[in-house]
């Protein structure tokens, strides 16, 4: 609530939370490497530790925008090859926000926080046609 505080509508909301996990949160290379399939986020120790991996990444912004009532889909599959998490959302004002990084006034292109948040880690996913969903919860 603290970061969504003055938004002036849920696209505002998702820009905000979304502006503080890309900002703050830093990658979990070591995690990365060693986690286990069951890996379950525990949103709370995210967002004190602001580390960890995709599904950390996705798991907090999912659980930040439906505090506030902005329906989020938390997407599990591959990006290219790589398994990966991120969300889609949706405003009033866009509809459904799926596989958006960056907002351009009037557009997302991509929700895809630790991608942004990392530089991509060395990967650049321009076209988001290699995003490929498995699960949604």
């Amino acid at each position: 609530a603290e970061i969504a505080e003055g938004a002036k509508s849920d696209l505002d909301v998702v820009t905000q939370v979304y502006d503080f996990v890309v900002t703050n949160m830093t990658y979990d290379e070591a995690k990365a490497k060693v986690v286990e399939y069951g890996y379950l986020p525990d949103v709370d120790r995210t967002l004190a530790e602001m580390t960890g991996i995709c599904f950390d990444y996705a798991a907090l912004m999912t659980a930040m925008l439906r505090s506030q009532g902005i329906p989020t889909k938390l997407v599990i599959g591959y990006a290219g090859d790589v398994y990966h998490a991120w969300i889609n959302v949706y405003t009033e004002e866009a509809g459904w926000i799926e596989k958006a990084v960056e907002f351009h006034g009037n557009e997302w292109v991509r929700l895809d926080p630790t991608f942004a948040s990392t530089s991509g880690l060395g990967i650049d996913f321009v076209d988001d046609t290699v995003y490929n969903a498995l699960e949604t919860y």
